[in-house]
């Protein structure tokens, strides 16, 4: 199944969910923010990433400066996984798994390609 992983305070998000909601696939949407991902489930959806590893986190966000990154190596999976865990909120999206690739909807011509 298809998985949208969403913040619906985020307007690209927003944006993405209504992509998903018109298209034929059948899409669940997750509130990633109220259903935080485990491990196992960041791990399994960034594993298929499509682009660097690096993407996956919101280092521009200003709330990145406010938590303690100095352990975080961007480059690794696993190291942006545990990041991932602790810190759920800096996680970029929208981010859509389709079960056999992750992409990140910035710009959502990113996700159109796999709906």
């Amino acid at each position: 199944m298809t998985v949208l992983y969403h913040n619906p305070r985020c307007s690209k998000s927003r944006t993405a969910a209504a992509l998903c909601e018109a298209s034929d696939i059948d899409v669940d949407i997750h509130l990633y923010l109220v259903n935080p991902l485990s491990k196992e489930v960041l791990h399994d959806v960034l594993s298929r990433l499509d682009g660097p590893i690096s993407a996956a986190i919101r280092s521009k966000d200003l709330k990145f400066k406010e938590v303690d990154s100095s352990s975080l190596d961007p480059e690794s999976l696993d190291s942006v996984v545990e990041f991932l865990s602790i810190h759920g909120h800096l996680m970029e999206r929208p981010l859509l798994d389709t079960g056999f690739v992750s992409v990140i909807g910035r710009p959502l011509e990113h996700l159109e390609a796999h709906l």
